[in-house]
């Protein structure tokens, strides 16, 4: 059995895909599976993973229903002790990297190293649920024991957060363990589908904490985050509840409109250009 499976899943970014896959073959540290799961790419993506077919264990191309899906098809090959997921875009930090972190002789069910994007991210020496609630862990510089990820997945009904669903069941409800290596792990490229769309990720986010978390501790901690999440006054309660009603889409939709009208005589309205005129969902 390999230490570890490293998963890569890509869709239409051949140039992200060729600057991840170049920086797992050149790793200086080889016990490693390597696992491309494409989904039916028509940008030449294709290419790239045949060039590469020699250090490439397992690749498909083939349509998916979205990040999750494919990444789940990923754990469902891998046969490493550990899965890393580093997806088209993003790298390891330098090419001693996985040498450096499984020197350490890592023996948690999770093992996070830095992550750097605009500036050097490390994650916490210790897990609570203070930190799960507000922050998350970039699942690009954590090792996960392939086990846990096949016992659990990733609930493909989220479409940005099911990998911070994913550490709240497996480190606050588990109680797995682990641990934190100072070690840079992986250049995260910030233009990604979650970092790209920080207000879905927020509201998919209540929804994981309202399924896994009772309302009793939602509340505590919605105060201490001061509102983000649910919100203690009558103004943030009103918006927590448009977002629980059936009518919410036409309400989203027409403040979003109004603001978007005002923005053009309105400097400071411009920040609704972020938001899309139609919610998904």
């Amino acid at each position: 059995m390999k230490k570890l499976s490293i998963i890569t899943i890509n869709y239409n970014n051949r140039d992200g895909l060729r600057k991840t896959i170049e920086s797992v073959v050149h790793q200086t540290w080889q016990d490693f599976e390597y696992i491309v799961i494409d989904g039916g790419s028509k940008d030449g993506s294709v290419e790239v993973i045949k060039e590469f077919a020699d250090h490439i264990d397992y690749w498909v191309s083939e349509p998916d229903k979205g990040i999750y899906n494919a990444l789940n098809k990923g754990v469902a090959v891998a046969q490493g002790e550990y899965c890393n997921f580093m997806n088209s875009g993003d790298c390891f930090y330098a090419s001693d990297t996985l040498k450096r972190v499984f020197e350490t002789n890592p023996t948690a069910d999770i093992v996070c190293g830095n992550t750097y994007s605009d500036h050097l991210k490390t994650p916490p020496q210790a897990i609570t649920f203070d930190f799960l609630f507000n922050e998350s862990i970039c699942h690009q510089c954590a090792f996960i024991r392939t086990t846990l990820m096949k016992k659990y997945g990733y609930d493909e009904k989220y479409k940005i957060v099911a990998d911070r669903k994913f550490f709240v069941q497996a480190l606050l409800l588990d109680n797995c363990s682990y641990q934190a290596v100072d070690v840079d792990v992986v250049k995260y490229d910030i233009t990604g589908f979650s970092a790209a769309n920080p207000v879905q990720s927020r509201l998919e986010y209540a929804q994981v904490l309202e399924e896994l978390v009772p309302e009793r501790i939602r509340i505590d901690y919605g105060r201490k985050s001061q509102g983000e999440l649910y919100g203690d006054t009558d103004y943030d309660k009103l918006f927590v509840e448009i977002r629980k009603r059936n009518y919410r889409k036409p309400i989203y939709s027409l403040v979003v409109g109004l603001l978007r009208i005002m923005a053009v005589f309105v400097g400071s309205a411009s920040f609704i250009k972020k938001y899309p005129l139609k919610l998904d969902k």
